[in-house]
């Protein structure tokens, strides 16, 4: 048994300690909160009868691809599309080391996931499909020419799917004829880890249809987020000026180890520089300047450091080399510099600023939602609550 109180832990190999002290602490109710939280999560996935059997994913990147084996494993028969089959292959390998990975000795479960995984070049599958998801690159004029194609050939109940992580979901829809068709699922990287699944609704989506998507979300063992049609969403919003704030420092010279050991220290699961890298330096850069188009709280000029990475094709963990080298998929750090607890805050203060401004503006329902969204999304430290609840009782 410990508590946390501070940034020190007690009781800890202290048999003195009592139980009585223990339940009482603030950490305690804050991770019941979290299960509780958890729970509702689970609730908005209900309420719809709607259990898909075949799922139609365009674009085999890391993303697309990951959506479809994680679709597989869960028993849906999945066809997979991209514009030749050695684009695709990537995606068959990662999904049959994760199925052994997590099918452990059970040869027969490995080999059936592996069946239901069907590549499929030309799209015929999307015909068939009662979720189609798209997860290409974030271009907005390929992603309205992909659902007009994708409209005119899916089943009239099919639901249509964008995993887009920063482009809003008005503007992909001016690409479909009937818009309430269209919903966001946005998962989030590594797919088969990450519990939360952002649903985005437009002003357009058919409720129904929002419904479904987030059984479908429910039906892979993930945690469903009703969210309104904005930039960013709810994650990716409060990420960006956190991230950006982290790499502005960095561009300032303080080494990445210590600011993500700040953070670490703060109960992060990761600092903002390793999980830049772990999202993809790529897209942490589309994405920011997506948001800065629509006035997100994001400079428009983006980080040095970041665009001299992009530029050298240092994209982070899945090129093996970002802002850390990776061997065997773990950063190489060196040790962090000694910092005071006014970096912490001057980290963490931007991702606190923007959750709030997402629960003024609306976006999310409440903001318990909003604590658990960025618990379960961004792993904001579950023992403090959520960011809006720690803002709320901080001393």
């Amino acid at each position: 048994w410990q508590k946390y109180e501070g940034d020190t832990f007690l009781c800890k190999d202290d048999p003195t300690c009592s139980l009585k002290a223990l339940f009482e602490h603030p950490t305690t109710a804050n991770l019941t909160r979290i299960f509780f939280l958890q729970e509702r999560l689970k609730g908005l996935g209900k309420g719809v009868e709607f259990a898909p059997r075949h799922v139609h994913v365009v674009g085999a990147g890391v993303m697309g691809g990951d959506i479809a084996a994680l679709c597989a494993m869960r028993g849906m028969t999945v066809s997979l599309q991209d514009t030749a089959p050695e684009r695709l292959a990537p995606a068959v390998k990662r999904a049959a080391r994760l199925f052994e990975r997590r099918l452990r000795g059970d040869k027969r479960g490995v080999r059936d996931a592996l069946d239901r995984l069907i590549p499929d070049v030309s799209g015929a599958g999307a015909a068939r499909a009662d979720v189609i998801i798209e997860a290409i690159f974030e271009n907005l004029a390929a992603k309205r020419e992909l659902f007009a194609k994708l409209e005119a050939i899916a089943k009239p109940d099919a639901v249509l799917a964008t995993n887009t992580s920063s482009l809003k979901l008005a503007d992909i829809a001016e690409g479909v004829k009937d818009a309430s068709r269209l919903v966001g699922i946005h998962f989030f990287n590594p797919v088969p880890q990450m519990m939360l699944g952002e649903v985005v609704s437009g002003e357009r989506t058919n409720p129904q249809h929002a419904a479904r998507a987030a059984a479908f979300v429910r039906a892979l063992d993930k945690l469903p987020l009703p969210v309104k049609d904005s930039r960013g969403f709810l994650v990716n919003r409060v990420l960006g000026p956190y991230l950006q704030n982290a790499f502005r420092m960095l561009d300032e010279g303080i080494k990445p180890e210590t600011i993500d050991a700040a953070m670490e220290e703060f109960g992060m699961p990761m600092g903002p520089i390793e999980l830049a890298d772990t999202v993809g330096l790529d897209i942490c850069l589309a994405a920011g300047k997506e948001l800065a188009k629509k006035g997100a709280s994001v400079e428009p000029e983006a980080p040095q450091t970041l665009l001299n990475k992009v530029a050298l094709g240092h994209l982070g963990r899945k090129t093996g080399q970002g802002i850390y080298r990776y061997e065997s998929g773990k950063p190489v750090k060196g040790q962090p510099d000694r910092y005071l607890i006014d970096l912490v805050d001057a980290l963490i203060e931007p991702y606190l600023a923007e959750a709030s401004a997402v629960h003024a503006e609306g976006i999310v329902a409440d903001a318990d939602l909003i604590d658990a969204g960025l618990i379960f999304g961004t792993g904001f430290a579950p023992f403090r609550g959520g960011p809006l609840h720690y803002l709320a009782t901080r001393k």
